[in-house]
């Protein structure tokens, strides 16, 4: 996932994107299916001056690879991803139901950094 800050997008307020999508509550997307039991890795690359605390709720993921250098054994459900810099993380689709993908910044979640995992 690209995530992206438009600067005084909407109404003076920065407008955050991932993937090229900013969330809305009207359409519920940016919306990404999973199947249960299945394993699944996610790679960001921040494409800001700003750190966001990425959370992803109701899952634990493995940190697998941040700024470039590989890591494992390291399980955290938020992990905090510096301005520029990348990081990849693993996780099991093990708990079904509507699952919220958010930076923990407020401000960054109501203009748009967040996304919806639904089970198939």
């Amino acid at each position: 996932m690209t995530i992206v800050k438009h600067n005084a997008a909407i109404d003076g307020f920065n407008q955050w994107t991932l993937n090229g999508e900013a969330f809305s509550m009207q359409t519920m997307k940016s919306l990404y299916t999973l199947h249960q039991g299945r394993r699944y890795r996610l790679k960001f690359r921040n494409a800001s001056d700003d750190i966001h605390p990425l959370h992803l709720h109701r899952h634990r993921f493995e940190l697998t690879r941040v700024a470039g250098k590989p890591t494992s054994g390291v399980i955290k459900d938020v992990v905090m991803l510096g301005g520029f810099q990348e990081l990849e993380v693993d996780f099991v689709a093990d708990n079904p139901g509507m699952t919220l993908f958010h930076c923990h910044q407020q401000l960054h979640m109501d203009f748009g950094f967040m996304a919806l995992f639904r089970y198939a």
